[in-house]
């Protein structure tokens, strides 16, 4: 990506640029996040504002801390604040959310999303690498989510879809250009990359196990290791193919077979 190819010019690039707006956009996130969090909203009103402070807030701060402009920002967690409304409406209202990789697309098509790993020419041999590694991590976890805990494949399709529709246009996308794409990077700027990956996979890690959805022990245990390797996993596959692309296409199949999975 950028900052592989262009080495010297990344080296120089203080660790707090774009941070001046970013913050700004933390902090609001983070307090539609406690709001949304807190029970002082009506459930589905509360659904919404979480959605668009969690996933939106984890676009929006990847995209200004790297240069992009505030309008980019604000069309992310508009995005994404709509698509968890019309979810709200009907189930069928989740296809929303994948305008949110759409309007990404978009953008890396035009070249601006090259400091975040995103952009032609598209390395397609390392796709289907990650795709590999993304079919090998969920096996892993579907095995042991079956023996060790009893769960069993078990699709019901509407909410099979409608959990995907959220994790191809939430979910995955806000992960990896954040914890990926922004923050691993920002980090490598000043550290070896071994440090640097550890610290972005622990926070990646730690977004899940906060997460108000895993309310049970097992489920934060799980989230800890699996979203550690798939951290891991994904950071290593950027360094290796200097793309993200490689690391969504392993994310979103992880996922997928993630929500196959049904207690027994």
């Amino acid at each position: 990506m950028w900052a592989l190819r262009h080495a010297a010019a990344t080296a120089a690039v203080p660790f707090s640029a774009g941070w001046s707006e970013a913050r700004v956009v933390t902090a609001a996130c983070a307090a539609g996040g406690i709001l949304a969090a807190g029970g002082v909203m009506p459930p589905e009103a509360a659904a919404v504002v979480g959605v668009a402070a969690v996933h939106g807030g984890l676009l929006a701060v990847a995209l200004l801390w790297n240069g992009g402009p505030v309008a980019e920002a604000g069309v992310a967690i508009a995005l994404l604040a709509l698509a968890r409304g019309l979810t709200a409406l009907h189930p069928a209202g989740a296809v929303a959310y994948l305008a949110v990789p759409a309007w990404l697309g978009h953008l890396a098509l035009a070249g601006r999303l090259l400091h975040l790993g995103l952009g032609r020419p598209w390395p397609w041999g390392p796709v289907g690498i990650g795709a590999l590694a993304g079919v090998a991590l969920a096996l892993h976890l579907v095995a042991c989510a079956s023996r060790t805990l009893g769960y069993a494949i078990g699709v019901d399709p509407d909410v099979f879809l409608t959990a995907f529709a959220y994790d191809l246009g939430a979910n995955v996308v806000s992960a990896e250009l954040f914890f990926r794409g922004a923050l691993l990077h920002h980090l490598w700027r000043r550290w070896s990359f071994g440090l640097a990956l550890a610290g972005a996979s622990a926070a990646a890690a730690l977004r899940y196990c906060l997460d108000p959805f895993a309310a049970t022990t097992e489920l934060r245990v799980g989230a800890a290791v699996y979203m550690t390797m798939l951290a891991i996993l994904n950071g290593v596959l950027c360094r290796w193919s200097g793309s993200l692309l490689p690391g969504l296409v392993a994310a979103a199949i992880f996922f997928a077979c993630y929500r196959l999975l049904a207690r027994g």
